[in-house]
C-alpha cells in the first residue's frame, strides 16, 4: 500500500503542474462498452479500448483482445443557438504489455454570435437566421499509436500510448434557422486544413482484490490544428480522469469516474461524474447501465447539469466473440448517442 500511495501522489503532483486545456473532443467520445456504463470505465479498461480509456488497464486485462467500435451522437435542441455532433471509429488490438490501435474522432459545434445571448443570460428560443450567421467549427482527428505497459509492482502498472495525430480543422459561417440545420448543412462540410502532430496519453492502474483504481491523462501535448484560412486554431484539450471499479460478485462490477479538469462540449464548460454497472444476465447475455452529470452550473443553460442515462448490452455470439451496443440519452445538452462494437476477447 505504501507503493500505491507514493505512485498516486507522484502522478497527481505531475497533473497539478500541467496547464489547463482549451477546447475539443470529449473524453467519452469512443467506446461502446464504456459508454454503456455511463462513461465509468477508467477503473475497468480491460479490453482493447484500454488504449483509449486507460493504457495501464491492459496489464490486468485479457490475454488478447481485438475490438472494432463505432458510434455517433448529436445534441441540437429545437430553437437553441447551441448544438454539437460527434462520431467515432476505433480499432484496437491488445495484450497485457502491448497495444496497437487506430481511432478517428469527429466533433462539430455551433458557435453562435455574441448578440444571441441576452443580458439576463437566458438562452433565446428564436431562429438563428434573425441574427448574424453562426460559425460551425469541425475537428476530425486520426490517431495511430502504440501502447506500452510497465508493471511497477504486482499491484500497480503504468501505461503510455504514443501516437501520431493527423487533424483536419475547419470553420465556416452559416446562415441557418436552427443549430441543427447549421450542423447538417452542406456548407458545414468545408474542406479543412490537415496537420500532423505527435502526442501521448498516460495511464495508471492499481489493483487489489475486487478493487481497481485508475487515472488517465489524455492529449498531454494538446496538439492544435489551424483552419485553412488561418483565422481559427482548434485544439485537442488535455483531459484527466480518475476512476475505480469494484467486483461486487464474480459476474457484476460497479464503477465510478471523475473528471479532474474542465472540458468543453459545444455548450460550455463541464466536469463530469459518471456511475455505472455491468453484469451477466445469462450465459450469453450481459447488460450494463450508467448515469453521468456535469458538476459545473451554467445559469445560461436550462440543462446545465447535462444529465445522461445510458443502457447497453452484449451478446456472446461465440465463446470469445461479443457484439456490444449502447444508447445514451438525456436533456438538451446530452441529445442522443448510440454505438455498436464487436470484441474478440481471450
Amino acid at each position: 500500500m505504501n507503493n500505491l500511495t507514493v505512485g498516486f501522489l507522484v502522478f497527481a503532483f505531475s497533473l497539478g503542474l500541467l496547464p489547463a486545456g482549451a477546447a475539443a473532443q470529449s473524453f467519452t467520445a469512443a467506446g461502446t462498452r464504456a459508454q454503456g456504463m455511463g462513461g465509468a470505465f477508467v477503473g475497468v479498461a480491460d479490453d482493447g479500448t484500454a488504449i483509449y480509456w486507460n493504457p495501464a488497464g491492459l496489464a490486468a486485462g485479457s490475454y488478447f483482445s481485438l475490438v472494432v467500435d463505432g458510434g455517433v451522437g448529436e445534441a441540437a435542441p429545437d430553437g437553441s443557438p447551441m448544438g454539437s455532433q460527434k462520431s467515432s471509429f476505433l480499432i484496437g488490438l491488445s495484450t497485457p504489455a502491448l497495444g496497437l490501435g487506430y481511432y478517428r474522432l469527429r466533433a462539430a459545434s455551433v458557435v453562435p454570435p455574441v448578440t444571441l445571448l441576452p443580458i439576463d443570460g437566458a438562452l433565446p428560443n428564436r431562429n438563428l437566421s434573425l441574427a448574424a450567421p453562426v460559425r460551425v467549427d469541425s475537428l476530425v482527428t486520426h490517431h495511430a499509436g502504440i501502447t506500452l505497459v510497465q508493471s511497477i509492482t504486482r499491484a500497480i502498472a503504468i501505461g503510455t500510448t504514443l501516437k501520431l495525430v493527423r487533424g483536419i480543422a475547419a470553420s465556416s459561417a452559416i446562415a441557418a434557422a436552427t443549430a441543427k440545420e447549421a450542423l447538417e448543412s452542406d456548407a458545414a462540410e468545408v474542406l479543412g486544413k490537415p496537420g500532423n502532430r505527435f502526442d501521448l496519453d498516460v495511464g495508471l492502474m492499481a489493483a487489489g482484490g475486487p478493487l481497481k483504481v485508475g487515472l488517465t491523462l489524455r492529449n498531454l501535448r494538446e496538439p492544435s490544428f489551424e483552419t485553412a484560412d488561418g483565422t481559427t486554431r482548434l485544439t485537442l484539450e488535455r483531459q484527466a480522469r480518475a476512476g475505480f471499479s469494484y467486483a461486487v460478485t464474480s459476474n457484476w462490477v460497479a464503477a465510478a469516474d471523475f473528471d479532474l479538469l474542465r472540458s468543453n462540449d459545444g455548450f460550455g464548460k463541464r466536469r463530469d461524474i459518471a456511475l455505472g454497472v455491468e453484469g451477466r444476465l445469462a450465459p450469453r447475455a450481459f447488460v450494463r447501465s450508467g448515469v453521468s452529470f456535469n458538476t459545473l452550473d451554467d445559469p445560461a443553460l436550462e440543462d446545465a447539469r447535462g444529465l445522461a442515462y445510458s443502457l447497453g448490452g452484449s451478446y456472446a455470439a461465440r465463446a470469445s466473440v461479443f457484439i456490444d451496443g449502447h444508447v445514451t440519452a438525456g436533456g438538451d445538452r446530452t441529445g442522443v448517442q448510440w454505438g455498436i462494437a464487436a470484441r474478440f476477447v481471450y
